[in-house]
């Protein structure tokens, strides 16, 4: 009996369990963790950062569905709203002559090259299309006959003036585009009588001044839209428009907004300010906007973006806060916003600090790491660890090879160890990025802000920046030096001793070690000169304007551009002044081979330098350069001379193959030794002594191909990415 009543309790708790497990599941199957969304019509919840990513998650694959990954909050809801709603019966058009190049169907009338509007249609007209044509001014009674107009395009012509009383006889006229003409001025009075009208477009004109009080207590107008003009804050009034729920202002010369200037909407339900001169929102500048759903106020010059500004905007749908710094708000704020669906920041990073919530979080990538790794695509963390161990491995070859043999030109030797060491400091760099990338894998988007933002970043950004600029110098300094005694032998140049070279190796290294820690003693209470992204290398190209961004202009396009036209010029100069002195006898194959290495010398240089400051001219210049074009020159071009130097200035000197070949002969004469035990010992001498060869045919190798890939995405990306993009 008592193993029976065990039996039923036990039972009977494992039934109670599994009740309740059941009634959690149900209830809760479409709810999902904070940072995750449900599926539709199942129980799988994925990430936000999967959402819209242009690969399918959910099983009905809504996840890439266009209601979930395009922007509609409200802005054709006006454009369709007309074909919702039952068509009034059309007015009967007379038959009448065509005037030349226009075309008539019932009441709709389209006219091409037409310098004049033709007066010579139906009055019952209810649709002119005059695109494209070259009207140059609208004259006060030009439309006079057309009483029953409802829509009027004049898009793209050359209209200057609209004169006083142009449309007052155009009371049923409800669609009026204005698109890119040259208009300059809006005054009370050029829309008199439009007292139907429901969308104005009057954008991409030149206005500098827009006067809307024909428009006041008007109880039809939805929709106007002056972006890409040239309006100042005090020269747009805009009166009190009850039914207004659109109003597009960006690509102006907005910059100090007064508090009242939305009072009079109270309706608006999008709102776009982008691409302004903003400096400074007012706390209350929205607080009247109680129906506003989709805002946009990113690229401007906001510093203090007020957290209060937006606490108003409960039913906010879509925001966009681009280009603007959120250091004073606290994570998770956006949460405040239920209906939030559709969110833009600066930096991928702000989607899980500030709106895990938000479903459509964008950017979702810098261009070099992604919400999930630090390195976002594959081949960059395969490229990553491929070519930090190229680097490292073939300046540890060279550094063994300078210090294992005796050289008779101490200098040249001097300098190339130091050379390697530095080009081994960019090899460093990239392995440590790699290793980041390992620790980082699949939560980056946790640790994103805090990596940038850490010394760690900013202590390897500047080992990187120390071997960039060192390697320029030294590069720079051979180069003069070689100059000075081959170019210009008669005036007597003494070669350096191998005291001097060391003592201009330590002042190299000094000046590098300071270019590199200047900004980060300057900038010392922020880390984002180095933290500008993941690589926590500064080039500033996918935001050219950030911190610090003339000093980085200062070293690329300063010192690195002088160090190559310098390379570049005496270069040039060796070349011509040998090729002067053995111009009388034939080109021997040595003569060849001087040619050519001479020319990949300044071509890996060129290869290196020339792209980079390339980018960065189109970036201060604000050309629109694709952001993972940032992570292909750190990873792909920044390393080019690291790894070729090894190449150019040691495996492949007649010393060095001397050295390489005097080895292949000593080992075929000690195959020819009859003794087969002391073949063997000799064998594996052998194999000790010279299994160093085999290992830079591999490198050498290694270098070519890495050479003709970078040559070819070089080609690849800027044809694509600078013209075509």
């Amino acid at each position: 009996m008592r193993y029976k009543h065990i039996i039923i309790v036990g039972s009977t708790l494992i039934l109670i369990v599994s009740l309740l497990s059941g009634l959690l599941f149900y209830f809760n199957q479409d709810k999902c963790s904070v940072g995750s969304f449900p599926c539709a019509n199942s129980t799988k919840c994925i990430l936000q950062r999967y959402w819209c990513n242009k690969k399918y998650d959910c099983p009905e694959r809504d996840d890439e569905s266009e209601t979930e990954c395009f922007d509609l909050n409200g802005d054709w809801d006006h454009i369709y709203q007309d074909y919702l709603k039952p068509q009034r019966p059309l007015p009967t058009c007379e038959s009448v002559i065509s005037p030349p190049r226009c075309k008539i169907e019932e009441c709709h009338v389209t006219c091409f090259e037409q310098k004049e509007i033709p007066q010579t249609f139906s009055v019952n007209v209810t649709t002119i299309i005059l695109n494209n044509n070259f009207l140059t001014q609208l004259s006060a009674n030009v439309f006079e006959n057309y009483t029953e107009l409802q829509k009027l395009l004049l898009k793209n012509n050359s209209i200057r003036n609209l004169e006083i009383g142009t449309f007052k006889k155009q009371a049923q006229l409800e669609n009026l585009i204005l698109t890119k003409n040259y208009i300059h001025e809006i005054h009370r009075g050029h829309f008199t009588g439009l007292v139907s009208l429901k969308r104005l477009f009057i954008n991409e004109n030149k206005i500098t001044i827009a006067n809307l009080f024909d428009f006041e207590n008007s109880t039809s107008l939805g929709w106007l839209n002056l972006n890409n003009n040239s309006i100042t804050v005090q020269n747009l009034s805009l009166p009190y428009l009850p039914v207004l729920d659109q109003l597009f202002l960006d690509e102006n010369n907005l910059e100090e907004i007064p508090e009242t200037l939305f009072a009079g909407l109270p309706k608006l339900k999008t709102l776009n300010l982008a691409y302004n001169k903003i400096k400074k929102i007012e706390p209350i500048l929205f607080q009247s906007l109680v129906s506003l759903q989709k805002l946009s106020i990113g690229y401007n010059f906001i510093e203090n973006f007020p957290v209060t500004a937006l606490d108003t905007l409960k039913d906010l749908r879509s925001l966009g806060i681009e280009d603007i710094d959120l250091d004073n708000f606290e994570k998770h704020f956006f949460n405040l916003f239920p209906n939030l669906n559709f969110i833009y920041f600066k930096r991928f990073q702000y989607c899980s600090m500030f709106a895990p919530n938000v479903k459509k979080c964008r950017p979702i990538s810098d261009g070099v790491s992604s919400l999930s790794h630090l390195l976002g695509k594959p081949i960059l963390r395969a490229a990553v660890w491929g070519i930090s161990c190229v680097t490292c491995l073939g300046n540890s070859l060279v550094l063994w090879g300078r210090l294992t043999a005796k050289d008779e030109n101490r200098v040249l030797s001097i300098v190339i160890k130091h050379l390697a060491v530095s080009d081994m400091l960019m090899g460093i760099y990239l392995f440590i990025i790699a290793l980041e990338d390992i620790r980082f894998r699949d939560n980056y988007h946790l640790e994103a802000s805090s990596w940038m933002s850490s010394w760690s970043c900013t202590l390897i950004g500047i080992v990187a920046m120390t071997s960039s600029e060192v390697s320029v110098l030294i590069l720079s300094f051979m180069s003069v030096e070689r100059f000075m005694l081959i170019a210009a032998p008669l005036k007597k140049h003494r070669a350096l001793s191998p005291q001097a070279a060391s003592s201009s190796m330590i002042i190299v290294w000094i000046t590098g070690i300071t270019l590199a820690l200047i900004p980060a003693i300057h900038w010392r209470s922020s880390t984002r000169f180095y933290g500008v992204n993941g690589m926590c290398f500064p080039l500033h190209i996918d935001d050219p304007f950030f911190i610090g961004w003339e000093y980085s202009a200062f070293i690329f396009l300063g010192l690195n551009f002088i160090g190559l036209i310098t390379i570049g010029y005496v270069y040039t100069g060796m070349f011509v002044s040998i090729w002067q002195t053995r111009h009388a006898t034939p080109l021997s194959v040595g003569d060849s081979e001087f040619a050519l290495r001479f020319f990949l010398i300044v071509l890996t240089d060129a290869a290196c330098w020339a792209p980079i400051i390339i980018l960065k001219i189109l970036a201060l210049m604000k050309y629109p350069i694709p952001p993972d074009l940032h992570s292909w020159v750190v990873v792909f071009i920044l390393p080019v001379n690291s790894a070729v130097n090894p190449l150019l200035y040691t495996f492949t000197t007649p010393k060095f193959r001397e050295r390489l070949n005097g080895g292949k002969n000593e080992t075929c004469r000690k195959k020819r030794w009859k003794n087969e035990n002391f073949i063997l010992k000799k064998r594996r001498d052998s194999n000790r002594k010279y299994l160093p060869n085999l290992v830079l045919k591999y490198f050498f190798f290694i270098n070519i191909v890495y050479i003709l890939f970078i040559f070819s995405k070089q080609i690849e990306y800027f044809y694509y990415n600078l013209f075509i993009f």
